[in-house]
């Protein structure tokens, strides 16, 4: 299991560990590992009171885009083919994935091995995939001869300086990765809009090695899972956006899912010049025009307390990834997450739980989407541990209860998580998150959530009350200002199919929350 370790240094000088996975070509991620952002909770537990009016919303263009629901597929089954997973993915409310096209599979079986799954996928209205590019092979590798093909991953591909481009602008085959990016993209744009530039490039041992990120570059020795230094991964970048928009001028190409905002820093300030990455006439730019989106990975095992830190956690990460965006004067990047997770048993001293994975997956969700952010990729689909006796974490973040040992698809069972995740996905399908209502709302600090406008532009509203300390408890009041009546749905909707109709009284409907989520839908 690939594990990263980081830490990100808070006010109270806490440390906070953070990591993340790789997966499995053509589905997604395979191998777990923690990923962990910083950021205080600003959940707080107990009672509370609180009003506000829900609103008619705003106009088409206060709101956002449909949220992409998305999943690692993880650890298979080998009697199973990706369409069988991406068919439970469905069913667990997911509407797309995060899947793997390496360099090393498409050479091996052709570069349209995945066209099958892939209209499979869309068969299936699972059509919103994010891919991520790695692996060369062992000829365009710069790995050392007799390296095994996994460990290809963590080995830069050898040519990168080599021109993208021919003199009549079609791809340079001198250039390898360039030549894959752009077969890879040419072959899979119906389906596939953003492209992962590896998988977390910045992955350390050492989480300290980050903090001198700030001021020197990244370097080829510290970033022993990406096996080149800063300038090559914007070299990479620069070869990958070329390519890729190339083939597709509509592609976006995203970083490889990081965690460390002193990384993104280094991108930011440094071109792809070998010899100190400085602008010049030959490396007009910094790593800054070379992509259009930030993927970053965040686990909140390391966060202690409720869902509600996880969340602020996460939120926490996304903030000072923005920051550093700010501050180099980069705007319009759009942002992705393609690993979060959480644990339904606590092991050790980590948070976890079956209330408090499905609470943590509800409201990352709505709080993403509420963020601006385009898509959350869950890990994973399956847990990676047989039984519950394991002593990993990571293990037990599935979707269904571990899936290798089941002959049929029948067999899968659904966990708390897994439920909740289809009720979130079927209940907002296609629903916009409303700026002007959640604005309206005007919650107090007791209560967290969003309100959202469906196709059909009723309004949903996903509240709760926000839990401090370690437990998944919290009461809260708060009375939403409504002229219409609304359903409430629990967590485990999609399993009941019961709800709770709800009426306006004065104009007002009283609703007593509690720290698990429920989604209110006007009727």
């Amino acid at each position: 299991m690939h594990r990263r370790a980081a830490s990100l240094v808070l006010a109270a000088a806490a440390l906070l560990p953070l990591a993340a996975a790789c997966g499995g070509d053509g589905s997604g991620s395979t191998e777990g590992a923690g990923a962990n952002g910083a950021g205080a909770s600003s959940g707080t537990g107990g009672d509370g009171a609180g009003g506000g009016q829900g609103g008619e919303g705003g106009g088409s263009g206060d709101l956002g885009q449909p949220f992409r629901y998305g999943v690692n597929f993880g650890y298979p089954n080998s009697g199973w083919n990706d369409a069988i997973f991406a068919e439970l993915a469905r069913d667990a409310g997911a509407n797309g994935s995060r899947l793997k096209l390496s360099e090393t599979h498409l050479d091996t079986w052709g570069v349209d091995i995945e066209v099958g799954d892939m209209e499979a996928y869309a068969d299936l209205g699972m059509s919103r995939h994010a891919a991520f590019l790695i692996g060369p092979t062992a000829e365009h590798s710069t790995a050392p001869s007799g390296t095994p093909d996994w460990e290809l991953e963590h080995y830069i591909p050898r040519d990168l300086y080599e021109p993208i481009t021919l003199p009549d602008g079609s791809i340079n085959p001198g250039n390898p990765w360039g030549a894959y990016v752009h077969a890879t993209v040419s072959t899979y744009k119906p389906w596939v809009r953003t492209w992962e530039v590896w998988n977390e490039p910045d992955w350390v041992s050492d989480w300290q090695a980050t903090q001198t990120w700030w001021t020197e570059p990244p370097t080829k020795e510290q970033l022993v899972r990406f096996g080149g230094s800063i300038f090559d991964y914007v070299r990479m970048l620069r070869v990958t956006y070329e390519a890729a928009h190339l083939a597709d001028p509509e592609a976006q190409v995203a970083l490889g899912g990081i965690g460390y905002p002193s990384f993104l820093s280094a991108v930011l300030r440094y071109t792809d010049d070998p010899q100190g990455g400085a602008v010049s006439d030959a490396y007009p730019e910094t790593g800054a025009a070379y992509f259009d989106v930030v993927s970053f990975h965040y686990y909140p095992l390391y966060t202690p307390g409720s869902s509600d830190s996880g969340v602020s956690g996460f939120l926490g990460l996304h903030d000072e990834l923005a920051t550093e965006l700010s501050s180099a004067g980069v705007s319009g990047k759009g942002w992705i997450v393609t690993e979060t997770g959480a644990p339904r048993l606590a092991i050790g001293q980590n948070p976890g739980g079956a209330a408090y994975a499905r609470n943590y997956l509800l409201k990352v969700m709505t709080s993403a989407q509420a963020a601006g952010i385009e898509g959350v990729d869950w890990f994973v689909l399956g847990d990676g541990a047989a039984d519950d006796s394991t002593t990993d974490p990571y293990g037990l973040m599935g979707l269904y209860r571990h899936l290798g040992q089941l002959s049929s698809p029948d067999q899968a069972e659904l966990t708390e998580t897994g439920w909740a995740y289809r009720t979130l996905g079927t209940l907002l399908a296609d629903a916009r998150h409303d700026r002007v209502a959640s604005e309206a709302l005007a919650l107090p600090a007791s209560v967290g959530g969003a309100a959202f406008r469906l196709p059909d532009m009723r309004q949903a509203v996903v509240l709760w009350a926000r839990a401090d300390g370690n437990a998944e408890t919290a009461t809260a009041t708060y009375a939403l200002e409504t002229s219409r009546s609304f359903a409430a749905h629990r967590w485990d909707f999609s399993q009941t199919q019961t709800t709770e109709p709800l009426s306006p009284t004065d104009g007002k409907i009283a609703l007593d929350l509690d720290a698990t989520p429920r989604i209110f839908i006007e009727q």
